[in-house]
């Protein structure tokens, strides 16, 4: 008995030298790396006043939302060294609501991201597969939340019709707006190219087909980035919309400016054929009164040691499809407190004014106590 113990413990380290030989040979050709985000909050909402049986209640977020201050995913990146400045990518990327466990963007397994491309040093990087959007992109640079928290300009807003003063609404018809009219965050079937840095000058452009099912999308987008500054512009715009030709276009132009002691952003958006995205498919549907939308925003992050503060106004004006406007506004503060590199926790308050605002589902939320770690 002894001497079988004796011959598979000498076994077993060999075995292990093998594998992690193995293991460091791979290593030195292809990286993968697992990470994630779980985040949640506590809620209390308040809708407006004009909304039927409208009670303030307290929720539960975790779906990345303006409620949060990231969306919950999982996800995986893969690089492959190639050789002659060549590297071949891929990035996998789940998203889900923490709340609940269920799986983000309409069920999807990889709803976030699921692309593969090739990176080249001097010639810039193309990917194929549903990847986010240049003006999701954009929002980096103008929203202070980066996409997310109470301070994000892409908020979807859910408004009564009624609020737009169209004879014979429905009361209780309800559709989603954004003040930055992006289009949706994310593409299927895309194809981006993204161009080497050059002085600090990136440009990048995508097409994503319809493939029969859904409008042809495509647009770019060049930015500049400093030690200090960051800008930059985007263009998209969806072509035969509901079929009919019309295209959805959608500007952004924003930038931001970090004095060390505070950092500055603010932006810009216009929307002509305003539309709604459908999360499920990417399709997209004209408003039936909404014809164009204008917006801005400006903001401000503090950081205070392991603390940082976010503050921003956003304001959007809707042309309305007969004639006349409707407007909507809204302010937000964010304080967040670092616990360590991975782990955050966090509390917000935000409200909206302007025409819509009591039309709107959620006129205010305070973000009572939330908490954020990465992996």
């Amino acid at each position: 008995m002894s001497t079988f113990f004796a011959e598979h413990s000498m076994k077993k380290p060999v075995l292990a030298y093998v594998v992690l030989g193995v293991a460091a040979s791979s290593a030195n050709a292809q990286s993968v790396t697992l990470y994630g985000v779980v985040d949640g909050s506590i809620n209390y909402q308040t809708p407006g006043d004009r909304v039927n049986g409208g009670e303030s209640s307290w929720r539960l977020a975790g779906d990345g939302s303006h409620q949060t201050a990231a969306g919950s995913r999982w996800g995986f990146r893969v690089a492959e060294d190639l050789g002659g400045g060549l590297t071949a990518t891929a990035v996998l990327e789940s998203g889900f609501n923490s709340d609940t466990g269920t799986s983000g963007q309409g069920g999807r397994l990889f709803g976030r991201q699921s692309y593969v491309g090739i990176r080249s040093t001097s010639l810039g990087e193309v990917r194929l597969g549903r990847q986010q959007t240049m003006s999701y992109e954009m929002m980096s640079i103008i929203d202070p939340g980066s996409n997310a928290s109470a301070t994000t300009i892409r908020e979807s807003v859910v408004i009564q019709r009624a609020g737009f003063g169209v004879a014979g609404a429905p009361g209780a018809a309800l559709d989603s707006y954004q003040m930055f009219g992006t289009y949706g965050d994310r593409r299927d079937n895309a194809l981006h190219y993204y161009t080497p840095n050059v002085g600090g000058f990136e440009a990048a452009l995508y097409a994503a087909a319809g493939e029969g099912v859904i409008p042809r999308t495509n647009g770019g987008k060049l930015t500049f980035a400093n030690k200090q500054l960051q800008a930059g512009v985007s263009y998209e715009q969806a072509e035969k919309v509901n079929g009919i030709g019309a295209a959805g276009k959608s500007l952004t132009v924003g930038a931001s400016y970090d004095f060390g002691v505070i950092k500055l952003h603010a932006g810009y958006n216009q929307v002509k054929d305003f539309g709604f995205v459908n999360a499920g498919n990417n399709g997209f549907s004209l408003s039936a009164l909404i014809r164009d939308s204008e917006a801005y925003t400006i903001g401000t992050t503090i950081p205070l040691g392991m603390m940082k503060f976010m503050i921003n106004y956003t304001a959007g004006t809707f042309a309305l499809t007969s004639g006349g406007d409707r407007d909507l506004n809204k302010v937000a503060a964010v304080a967040q407190y670092q616990l360590s590199k991975r782990t955050l926790t966090y509390a917000s308050y935000e409200r909206k004014g302007g025409d819509l605002a009591n039309f709107a589902t959620d006129k205010s939320n305070l973000t009572v106590f939330g908490v954020r770690h990465a992996f």
